[in-house]
């Protein structure tokens, strides 16, 4: 499982950046391909959620399951009032996360789906922050909306994924 999301998600930033394959240059995200990859991180924790309260075992899976949910939604939020104050363009809500782990996930039940669950979200938030760190704006001068964002959304990967990482 390990890599598929990070995979995946340059894939798709590909694509959306209108990279042809055949030679051509990679380009850096344009902060749209960036907003819309947030936009279906922080949607696909919330599909994870539902899936956990459903087939979780451990009562603490379920638990972690709504923090994230929680968080990311608080994240998905501060995301659209940004945009809706134009100061980040409008892009697609659609998960962008349908992949083998995730089918497979939503086929376990139990302590089978506690055990995958902990590592699709350990991939996920390894990968997420990956992609952040690659991409998000390093420089100590005042952020635009977007770069604020995404800080404040890597600081919350670390500390989810520590707390996920601890449930293991």
């Amino acid at each position: 499982m390990t890599g598929r999301f990070a995979r995946m998600m340059i894939i798709i930033l590909a694509v959306t950046a209108g990279i042809m394959p055949g030679g051509a240059a990679w380009a850096e995200p344009s902060p749209t391909d960036i907003q819309t990859a947030m936009q279906a991180l922080h949607a696909h924790q919330a599909e994870l959620a539902e899936l956990a309260r459903e087939r979780a075992e451990r009562d603490e899976v379920a638990q972690l399951a709504s923090t994230l949910e929680r968080d990311h939604g608080l994240l998905n939020e501060w995301l659209h009032n940004a945009r809706d104050n134009d100061e980040i363009t409008s892009g697609q809500d659609d998960a962008l996360h349908e992949n083998e782990a995730y089918t497979a996930l939503q086929e376990l039940e139990g302590a089978a789906f506690d055990e995958a669950y902990l590592d699709y979200q350990i991939e996920l938030h390894t990968a997420a922050i990956h992609f952040l760190e690659q991409n998000r704006s390093q420089a100590d001068e005042q952020l635009d909306e977007l770069n604020n964002h995404l800080l404040i959304t890597h600081q919350t990967l670390l500390v989810n994924g520590e707390l996920v990482d601890s449930l293991r």
